[in-house]
């Protein structure tokens, strides 16, 4: 009996985003759990997202392409970008919350969505000193910003925060950052 309440459940879970109209270069952001997760709140202290990712349609299947710290496969070494359903990118242990943000005007989405998959496709690894000035290496905003700023729109609105914290000083760009200008519309949340 158990085993069929936990699948019930599962499927419930799932299928709750089953009905979510989304569009490629759609924003996928979560609240994540955890310190690193805590970490990115207590710096980004107005906002209640801590990752973001892209959305992307492939093999006519909507996914999540992002780059994030401590959820690599247990054969590799170190942490690079990846793609997901959103399923997995919003799974319990991984979401307190999450939203969904679309640019009014997306006419950029499909062209954003394309330099994710190239991206992707270079394997990008994580960037652990959160440098905007390399894109060799990129953090999670820093990603789906260059997405963007490659087909000439820039998501941030060229809008950075500035840290001077014991282990971070320097300029970034924040979930906050992005989501809380006005040109976007928010598509779904929970």
């Amino acid at each position: 009996m158990c085993a069929i309440a936990l699948v019930a459940c599962s499927q419930k879970h799932e299928n709750a985003f089953a009905n979510i109209a989304f569009q490629q270069g759609d924003l996928v952001f979560r609240e994540g759990i955890g310190a690193k997760s805590e970490a990115v709140r207590y710096a980004d202290s107005s906002s209640i997202y801590s990752h973001v990712g892209i959305i992307v349609l492939k093999d006519s299947v909507f996914q999540v392409v992002h780059i994030t710290p401590g959820e690599r496969k247990a054969d590799e070494k170190v942490d690079k970008i990846k793609m997901e359903l959103i399923e997995e990118f919003w799974r319990s242990d991984r979401a307190r919350h999450g939203a969904v943000y679309r640019l009014k005007d997306n006419r950029t989405g499909i062209d954003a969505a394309k330099q994710a998959l190239r991206l992707l496709q270079k394997e990008i690894s994580f960037d652990h000193d959160y440098n905007l000035d390399d894109t060799t290496e990129m953090y999670c905003t820093e990603f789906v910003w260059y997405c963007y700023a490659q087909t000439g729109t820039d998501i941030s609105f060229e809008k950075r925060s500035v840290l001077n914290m014991p282990l971070y000083t320097g300029t970034y760009i924040f979930p906050s950052d992005i989501y809380r200008n006005s040109d976007f519309i928010l598509i779904y949340n929970f």
